[in-house]
């Protein structure tokens, strides 16, 4: 088994964590011999020890060799305060770097392979695996203090009686030879464990996520069926991997004790010296404990290398998905092209076909369509957020992945349907992140309608809102998204139906200050609402992942009969275009 991926980097603290325990080690062994010597000195009542210890030749008196021992004591006490702090600085640094550079790797992937992580799946890995793999590099280096202790002690009854401690130590390495089977089960019960920890967390995140659904229609008990499942699944696989990490160190000691008492009786029957017996059963007593210790810590180890290696695997899935970015300057958007752009999710099922298009600089194009007919697709890689199966995205006749990462978030902002606040306050969700100025933060808030209910409330811009914090209506939150959107001054503004969760006096708002950024910017706007189309210089009819039509609305209603059937459809519902509640693909 390779250590190598739960020390990382830190060998220099393994290094000094294997001298400490080493010194701890020959310490406890000093410790030992003259506590052993001092109370045979002391059961015969003499005042001197003369004895042989191994090499070594002992005739001082018992004050001064309880005095070394004393000395002994605290120095041992002061290695293991420092082989502690080594303990917990390893394992600290590893789940920090751990989790640091997951999410590093996680901001810095590609929106498709972002896109493709079901619900709670990095939740998952930055918490529970990453737990999982820190709880391995803690028990790793408690295998090397346990294991460097052991052989210290060993050779340390060596020293004192060859054939007592080469009785043990070969019967320790046999054992550890014979538990391995079970320490590979543990192992695969750990590859289990990881699987099915991630899928509770899906589970989990999905429950919360639609907690109000389960309400309303009343299916909890359904829900609850459901983790419970999940709960199952999760439950079979840790009690066999904790029963094995419960059984097989408890094994190891009883074995070891049994061969210490079988090998010193052997030795006391053919005549050993009983004071250096005594020392060599509490060395060899003591390095069976730390035998246990490595053994429980290898069983250990053995189980949290699965959840390393899926957040290693994890996180080169996400570095594998980097763009290299580009390095042109992006100085002012004066155009933007699509020549012959196709998109598929999936091999052989296009989503888009071939799509064409050209807008000029502070043009507005409303985005119409069925549902599935390519529309977010569309947007996603107006947005840098996908690439082109095949074809050309250009803005200003330069392929836009071209283009310097600064300027382009600089030069592109995005509103989508559905607000995402953070739980945090108006302005800084304004902001998001960004160094806006303040004036710069109330200007967008104006322009998005939202500043005179901000000023209303008592905490003003302080007042925090976002996922179960004060409750602010959909119109309100959309309307601090819209803020967000152009707090920079972005030249090209994506939108993904503004107005869908405004009422009337609200959209109109919204729609005469999208009316006065026509002007500043080139919009692009997915309509949903008939409404929406009447600030838009032309309209786009996306059908089956080609454009059918692009003109404007007032042409289309003679040239697509997409539009002419859309318009029908509002005869009604005056306000709808949109077949799809969401736009959605």
């Amino acid at each position: 088994m390779r250590l190598g991926p739960l020390f990382g980097g830190r060998r220099a603290w393994i290094a000094a964590l294997a001298i400490g325990s080493v010194l701890s080690g020959l310490t406890e062994s000093g410790i030992i011999a003259i506590l052993a010597q001092a109370a045979a000195a002391l059961v015969d009542g003499a005042s001197r020890v003369r004895a042989d210890l191994g090499p070594l030749h002992v005739d001082q008196s018992l004050g001064v060799l309880l005095t070394v021992a004393l000395g002994l004591a605290l120095l041992r006490f002061a290695l293991q305060v420092m082989i502690s702090f080594v303990l917990a600085r390893v394992s600290t640094d590893m789940q920090t770097q751990l989790r640091s550079r997951l999410f590093a790797a996680y901001t810095r992937a590609s929106w498709d392979v972002q896109s493709r992580d079901r619900e709670g799946e990095l939740q998952e890995f930055a918490t529970n695996q990453i737990g999982q793999s820190v709880a391995g590099a803690r028990q790793a280096t408690a295998l090397v203090v346990a294991t460097t202790t052991f052989l210290v002690l060993v050779v340390s009854a060596l020293a004192l009686n060859v054939a007592a401690a080469l009785i043990v130590l070969i019967a320790a390495a046999g054992l550890f030879a014979a538990l391995r089977p079970l320490s590979k089960v543990g192992s695969r019960q750990g590859h289990a464990v990881s699987l099915a920890s991630r899928e509770y967390a899906r589970g989990i995140s999905e429950a919360v996520r639609l907690a109000e659904e389960t309400h309303v229609f009343g299916v909890e008990a359904a829900q609850r069926e459901r983790v419970d499942g999940l709960i199952d699944s999760l439950g079979r696989p840790y009690f066999q991997m904790q029963l094995l990490a419960a059984l097989v160190p408890g094994i190891y000691q009883s074995m070891i004790y049994l061969l210490v008492v079988v090998a010193l009786l052997i030795l006391y029957a053919a005549g050993g010296q009983v004071t250096a017996l005594g020392a060599v059963v509490l060395m060899l007593v003591r390095a069976s404990t730390y035998g246990q210790q490595a053994q429980g810590a290898y069983q250990a180890v053995r189980q949290a290398l699965p959840y390393l290696e899926r957040v290693q695997d994890t996180q080169r899935r996400y570095d594998a998905s980097v763009s290299p970015g580009g390095t042109r300057a992006l100085r002012k958007v004066e155009g933007i092209a699509f020549e012959r752009v196709s998109f598929e999710y999936e091999p052989a099922r296009p989503v888009l076909r071939e799509v064409s298009f050209e807008v000029e600089a502070l043009e507005t194009v409303g985005i119409v369509g069925p549902t599935g007919a390519g529309k977010s697709t569309v947007v996603q890689i107006l947005l840098g957020l996908r690439e082109p199966a095949s074809g050309r995205y250009q803005i200003n006749g330069v392929p836009a992945g071209e283009f310097d990462d600064e300027d382009w978030h600089r030069a592109i902002s995005y509103l989508p349907q559905q607000p995402r606040l953070l739980h945090a306050s108006v302005a800084d969700n304004i902001r998001f992140f960004r160094p806006i100025a303040d004036e710069e933060v109330e200007r967008a808030a104006r322009l998005a309608g939202i500043h005179d209910d901000v000023v209303g409330w008592p905490a003003g811009y302080d007042t925090v809102v976002g996922p179960r914090a004060d409750a602010i209506s959909g119109g309100q939150q959309q309307r601090v998204c819209l803020a967000r959107a152009i707090a920079t001054r972005p030249e090209v503004l994506v939108l993904d139906e503004p107005t869908s969760a405004l009422d009337p006096h609200t959209e109109r708002q919204i729609q005469s200050s999208l009316a006065e950024l026509k002007h500043e910017l080139t919009l692009f706007v997915i309509a949903h609402r008939l409404s929406t189309l009447d600030i838009c210089d032309r309209v786009m009819v996306i059908v089956d992942g080609r454009v059918d039509d692009f003109d404007t609305a007032s042409a289309l209603r003679g040239s697509s009969a997409y539009y002419r059937r859309a318009l029908g459809l509002t005869d009604s519902a005056p306000t709808t275009i949109a077949e799809s509640p969401r736009g959605e693909e």
